[in-house]
């Protein structure tokens, strides 16, 4: 018989038992009912989290960059089917460069046309049919498909060009002389566009000759505005401002930067004749370039202010020396020669030479 403490420990225990199962039908009362299948997925899931995939990437795959294919190979490196390169070539290097897109299809770059040109310029020393052939068989050696058939067709495009441009050439020169004019640039320089542009596909054109044309074109609108007598100076220079936007844009930026720094530089001028002080000029430059450019330019400032200073001293005291009747000229030339050692180093000596004789002509003028 059990004893009565084993008896309340029994009753205790059950009542924990019963106040658990009491407090767990409470809290799920508020939790919505799923069926088996459901819940079954969901006890799967957290025996399984490795199988859960992961989450997808929203960032986009990075581009692959084009690949450079560059080549060294000089005249004596060069080897061929078609046996050694021209004798004019000796000494000189192919230049071979390729660029090829992520799948393997050329870029079209200048390089290509260097690579071609580089072969041409044999010409007169070997046949067009082997230069063609030779420039066939490198780049049949240098690359793989699909640039490989890329490039060919490159090379058929820009021979094909060549050849018109010949034909286009020589009809210009017969309609030149039949109409008893001098040759006339705009016109040469169309032609030869009209070449490029039939004879060549848009990407061809562009990567070759785009930006020379608009330099050609640039020039042939100079050309034309200076032999306008019609127009006032004014009016010519207005033209000359808007013809710049014929160039490619890095040489719009060159004109304009030349244009700046010539006004800067008038302006400086004109400010130094009116008394500004090295503070002044200090701050114009830096409005224009910035301070730390204004910071080299004043730099300079001082050491071409120091040289002029010593050149002038050294001028002076050569011209007593020259004018001394009381000294041979061998002793003219020692002192002349003391002088330079004392005030300039060996590398500025070298120009002491150049610089006499321009100070000297100018004081006869």
């Amino acid at each position: 018989m059990l004893s009565k403490k084993t008896l309340n420990i029994f009753a205790l225990v059950s009542l924990c038992i019963l106040a658990t199962a009491f407090f767990f039908r409470v809290d799920n009362s508020n939790i919505s009912p799923v069926n088996n299948s459901e819940t079954n997925q969901i006890l799967s899931a957290q025996t399984s989290s490795n199988d859960i995939p992961p989450p997808l990437s929203t960032d986009e795959p990075t581009p692959q960059k084009p690949r450079l294919l560059v080549t060294e190979v000089t005249y004596d490196d060069y080897k061929s089917s078609l046996g050694p390169l021209a004798k004019s070539l000796r000494g000189t290097r192919i230049p071979a460069a390729f660029t090829l897109d992520a799948e393997g299809h050329l870029i079209i770059t200048p390089s290509i046309k260097s690579v071609i040109e580089y072969f041409l310029s044999a010409t007169g020393e070997e046949s067009l049919e082997t230069i063609i052939a030779r420039i066939e068989e490198f780049i049949t050696n240098q690359l793989e498909e699909p640039a490989r058939s890329e490039a060919l067709d490159v090379v058929a495009q820009y021979i094909g060009y060549k050849e018109a441009l010949i034909d286009l050439e020589s009809d210009f020169a017969d309609n030149t002389n039949l109409s008893g004019q001098s040759s006339d640039y705009l016109t040469m320089f169309q032609y030869r566009r009209e070449a490029r542009m039939n004879s060549l596909s848009p990407e061809i054109y562009d990567a070759f000759f785009a930006d020379e044309d608009k330099a050609d074109s640039y020039t042939a609108s100079l050309l034309e505005i200076g032999k306008n007598s019609d127009l006032t100076n004014e009016e010519k220079e207005a033209q000359y401002l808007a013809a710049e936007q014929l160039l490619p844009k890095q040489a719009q930026a060159i004109k304009q930067a030349e244009r700046t720094r010539e006004t800067l530089q008038e302006n400086i001028q004109t400010a130094r004749n009116e008394g500004a002080n090295d503070e002044e000029i200090f701050q114009m430059r830096a409005d224009i370039y910035g301070h730390e450019a204004a910071e080299r330019f004043a730099a300079a400032d001082s050491k071409k202010a120091e040289w002029d200073s010593r050149f002038e001293q050294y001028r002076q005291q050569r011209q007593q020396i020259l004018g001394n009747d009381g000294l041979s000229d061998t002793d003219k030339a020692n002192e002349i020669n003391t002088l330079q050692n004392s005030l300039f180093s060996q590398t500025e000596q070298r120009r002491l030479a150049t610089l006499d004789q321009l100070a000297d002509k100018k004081v006869q003028l």
